[in-house]
């Protein structure tokens, strides 16, 4: 038997470094001030654990810790990795020791503990998951139309069916279809609809996703039929699933952005969306980056001292410069960009699966694009430049898409673009 309390400021000193280092990754972005007192409650419980065991008091002081942990959502790559730093340090110190025989007694111990741990972890992310695919599901029942994204929902609902068959809780006679050639999703995937989908690198990816999904339930399931079942394996087997998963519904996304971008009017002039479906396509937007959990971007643009190129040069110069810079937008941005001619010489443009960062970059080139060309018309050789506002729309505490949040977005984005007019025009704020 193994003293472990002796080992006690060992296993405190390997606890508080680790949690120093992990504060200083990106472990822990999500969290806010409280992290402090949450770590150092979760390192008092862990002490304890060590303290108790081979006790009578030792499995209720593992489960109070895990309880913790769980509760407060702390991930399990950060609990698994904190406990194999203890043991590496225990197991050398004992090493370097010669004590022989605590090493094996104190690795069963460590092994046990760990798969406990693994254990438990693996039926809260499978809660975690059940529930994250509700909320994905009621995201994409808000859709007034579903166009491509009803494959999707069905995709999700294959993938319910699968978290109730792992944690045991199917409806009688109901079981996941591993062949990726014959559930729902995959019967739409081999047989398209739109046929001009299927010429598409996006639909490929999708192809390929799909198959590398249902190889990945496949193994989750002959690994949970296994004797010994390492849930550690099947946690991170889980977390790739998930994450393809979310992968298919961008891509199709995307497809079904450009299949409704072609289905739209448009606007006589430029050929761009009209602002009156605007309202209507974001709505449907947002709730599609909720239930895909991607990333959501605005630019509104404006052109500088329009007012004065049409006095100078006439309107129909004017309607040159507008449809040169509406080229323009349509050549530097994606097929799946929603570019909205919003008023005269105002166009806002709605980026799907694109951060804040990635739509700044966009409308930096757009800007540097319309400064450094110039617009020919009867014989006029016409400079114009650009204001740009750029706003990243935040949907993860958003749980209904009201027409009042719209407006928030609009005047969001809109308070960018005065403000690049404000700081010298011919820029991006």
């Amino acid at each position: 038997m193994l003293q472990w309390k002796i080992y006690l400021p060992l296993i405190r000193s390997t606890v508080e470094r680790f949690a120093q280092e992990a504060q200083n990754s990106d472990c822990f972005a999500r969290y806010d001030s409280s992290y402090t007192k949450i770590i150092n409650e979760q390192k008092e419980k862990l002490l304890n654990v060590f303290n108790q065991f081979d006790t009578n008091e030792e499995n209720e002081a593992i489960e109070d810790y895990l309880e913790f942990c769980i509760y407060n959502d702390l991930p399990y790559l950060f609990v698994h990795s904190e406990l194999s730093n203890i043991a590496r340090e225990i197991l050398g110190l004992l090493a370097s020791e010669g004590k022989c025989s605590s090493i094996n007694y104190a690795n069963i111990h460590f092994t046990n503990l760990e798969t406990r741990i693994a254990k438990e972890y693996y039926h809260h992310f499978l809660r975690k998951l059940a529930t994250k695919h509700h909320i994905r599901l009621s995201h994409l029942s808000h859709l007034i139309e579903k166009h491509l994204m009803i494959h999707y929902q069905h995709h999700l609902e294959w993938m319910l069916v699968l978290i109730s068959e792992l944690q045991g809780t199917q409806r009688e006679g109901s079981s996941c279809e591993l062949d990726h050639t014959r559930c729902s999703f995959g019967q739409w995937l081999h047989n398209p609809s739109i046929p001009y989908l299927s010429n598409t690198s996006h639909f490929s990816d999708i192809q390929r996703l799909h198959i590398n999904l249902h190889e990945l339930a496949s193994n989750i399931f002959s690994q949970r039929a296994s004797e010994q079942i390492d849930y550690k394996n099947i946690i991170q087997l889980l977390q790739n699933l998930d994450y393809t998963s979310l992968e298919i519904g961008n891509e199709i996304a995307i497809i079904n952005d450009m299949l409704i971008i072609g289905e739209y009017t448009k606007d006589p002039l430029t050929g761009l969306l009209g602002r009156r479906l605007f309202e209507k396509i974001v709505m449907g937007q947002v709730e599609i980056a909720k239930a895909t959990e991607s990333d959501c971007s605005m630019i509104m643009c404006d052109l500088d001292y329009f007012k004065e190129i049409n006095d100078q040069y006439g309107h129909l110069s004017g309607d040159e410069v507008i449809k040169n810079f509406a080229h323009n937008l349509q050549k530097t941005l994606r097929k799946s960009d929603f570019i909205f001619r919003f008023g005269g010489e105002e166009f806002l443009v709605l980026l799907p699966s694109t951060n804040y960062s990635e739509a700044r970059q966009l409308a930096e080139k757009l800007c540097l694009t319309t400064a450094t060309q110039k617009v020919h018309y009867e014989n006029n050789s016409i400079n114009y430049t650009v204001s740009i506002g750029v706003y990243e729309i935040d949907t993860r505490d958003l749980t209904f898409v009201t027409k009042n949040i719209i407006q928030h977005y609009i005047q969001a984005v809109d308070t960018k673009l005065y403000l690049a007019k404000e700081n010298g025009r011919n820029r991006v704020e």
